[in-house]
C-alpha cells in the first residue's frame, strides 16, 4: 500500500493470472527439478532414521507454522496472497536450498586449493554461505516480483516475502542438520535431534535466514516501489540492505566469539545474542518504519471515506490498529456470538479493502468503489441485525 496515487499499481494490474507470466513457468521448472532432489533426500532420511525424521518434522512444524503466521500478519492492511506466500516458501525451502547446497560444495572445494585447510575449516562457511545463499534467496524476490508486480506495492511486501523465503530455507536446512546429527549419533536416536533443535531453533531461530532475507527484501521493495524517490537514493538503500544481509550472515557464520562459546551454555547463548541482536534490532526498526508508512498510506487513502456511512471516525480508529481490531472482534463474539464475529470480520476486511480500491482508481465515484461501499452497507446491516 503506497501513500500517493502516483505510486500505486494501476487498476487491473493484479488481475493477470500467475500462469500467464513467464516467471511463473521458470519457477515451476526450477521447482520440479529441485523438488526431485529434495524428495529423494527426504525419502532417504525417512528410510534411514524414521523416528528422528518424524520428530524433526514435528518440532519444526510446531515452530515454523507460528513463525510463518507472525510474518504473514506483518502487513496488517493488505495481507499477501497465499499463492505468493507459498511460492516464497517453496523457493526458499526447495530451489534456493538445492542451488546453494551445490554452490557451497563447489566453493568450499575451491577454497581448499587457495587457503590453508585450518582457515577453510574456520572461515569457509562465513566466506561462502553469505555470498551464494543470499544470492539464490534474493533471486526468489525477483521471481515473485516478475510474477506479480502489483503485489509489490510497499516495503512491507518485500520484508514479508523475504522473510518467508528465509523461513522456507531455514526449515529445510534444519532438517538436514537434524539428520546429520542423528546420523553421527550412530543409531539415529532422537536425543541429537532435540539437542540440534535447541541450538538452531530455540536459541538462534530469530537470528537466521528470516532476518537475512527480510533485510534484503526490504531493500529490494524500496528500490522497486518507492518511485517517487530519486533513483540514486533507492539504489543506495537497496545496496545498503544487501550489504547488511551479507554482513549479518557473515558475522553469524564467522568463528568470532568461539572462545566465549566454549565456556558454558550461558556464555554460549550470550555470544549468539551478541552476534545477532544488532541486526535483529535493525530489522525490527525497518519493520516499524514500514508499518508506519502503511498507516500513513491507509489514512491518506481513506481520508474521503471517514465520516461517511461506510466508515465512521470510531471505526477508522479501530481499523488502523491490529490490536484494536482483535479487541473489537473479541467483544462482538462475547456479546453477540460467533456468527456476528464472522460478519464483523468480513466488514472490517471490506472497509480496509476500500483503501486498496482508492489506490487503484482515479476518481472517487468509480464503479468499483461504489460496489465496495454497497458491500460494506450490506455487511453493516447484517451486523446490526444481531442487535
Amino acid at each position: 500500500m503506497n501513500g500517493t496515487p502516483s505510486t500505486v499499481a494501476p487498476m487491473g494490474a493484479g488481475a493477470a493470472r500467475l500462469t500467464r507470466q513467464p516467471a511463473f513457468w521458470l519457477f515451476t521448472m526450477l521447482l520440479a527439478g529441485c523438488f526431485l532432489f529434495v524428495g529423494l533426500e527426504q525419502v532417504f532420511y525417512l528410510a534411514s532414521y524414521p523416528g528422528a525424521w518424524l520428530l524433526s518434522v514435528l518440532l519444526l512444524a510446531a515452530t515454523a507454522i507460528p513463525a510463518g503466521l507472525i510474518i504473514y500478519r506483518f502487513d496488517q492492511f493488505e495481507p499477501e496472497p497465499t499463492s505468493l506466500v507459498a511460492i516464497a516458501l517453496l523457493w526458499g525451502g526447495v530451489v534456493a536450498l538445492i542451488f546453494a547446497g551445490v554452490t557451497n560444495s563447489w566453493l568450499l572445494s575451491f577454497l581448499q586449493h587457495v587457503m590453508p585447510a585450518t582457515s577453510v575449516d574456520s572461515w569457509g562457511a562465513a566466506i561462502v554461505a553469505p555470498i551464494d545463499e543470499e544470492l539464490y534467496k534474493g533471486a526468489g524476490l525477483v521471481i515473485i516480483y516478475l510474477m506479480a508486480r502489483s503485489e509489490f506495492e510497499s516495503v512491507m511486501d518485500g520484508l514479508v516475502y523475504g522473510a518467508m523465503i528465509g523461513l522456507g530455507f531455514q526449515v529445510m536446512e534444519n532438517v538436514q542438520y537434524f539428520m546429520l546429527a542423528a546420523g553421527e549419533s550412530g543409531v539415529g536416536q532422537a536425543a541429537p535431534v532435540v539437542g540440534m533443535f535447541f541450538l538452531r531453533v530455540v536459541i538462534s531461530g530469530l537470528y537466521s535466514h528470516m532476518m537475512f532475507t527480510g533485510l534484503m527484501g526490504f531493500g529490494f521493495a524500496y528500490l522497486m516501489t518507492q518511485r517517487d524517490k530519486p533513483l540514486g537514493r533507492r539504489v543506495s538503500m537497496f545496496a545498503m540492505c544487501l550489504v547488511l544481509a551479507w554482513a549479518a550472515h557473515f558475522v553469524w557464520n564467522s568463528p568470532w566469539l568461539e572462545a566465549l562459546m566454549s565456556q558454558g551454555a550461558g556464555v554460549f547463548v550470550l555470544a549468539l545474542i551478541i552476534k545477532g541482536l544488532p541486526f535483529l534490532g535493525l530489522l525490527v526498526l525497518l519493520g516499524v518504519f514500514a508499518h508506519r508508512r502503511e498507516c500513513r498510506a491507509f489514512a491518506y487513502l481513506m481520508a474521503n471515506e471517514v465520516g461517511s456511512d461506510v466508515v465512521t471516525p470510531e471505526e477508522f480508529q479501530v481499523l488502523r490498529s491490529g490490536r484494536r481490531r482483535r479487541k473489537s472482534l473479541r467483544w462482538v463474539k462475547k456479546h453477540k456470538g460467533k456468527p456476528a464475529r464472522l460478519v464483523c470480520k468480513r466488514l472490517m476486511r471490506a472497509q480496509m479493502n476500500l483503501a486498496l480500491f482508492h489506490g487503484k482508481v482515479e476518481s472517487g465515484d468509480h464503479p468499483a468503489l461504489e460496489a465496495q461501499r454497497d458491500m460494506i452497507r450490506q455487511l453493516k446491516g447484517r451486523l446490526a441485525a444481531f442487535g
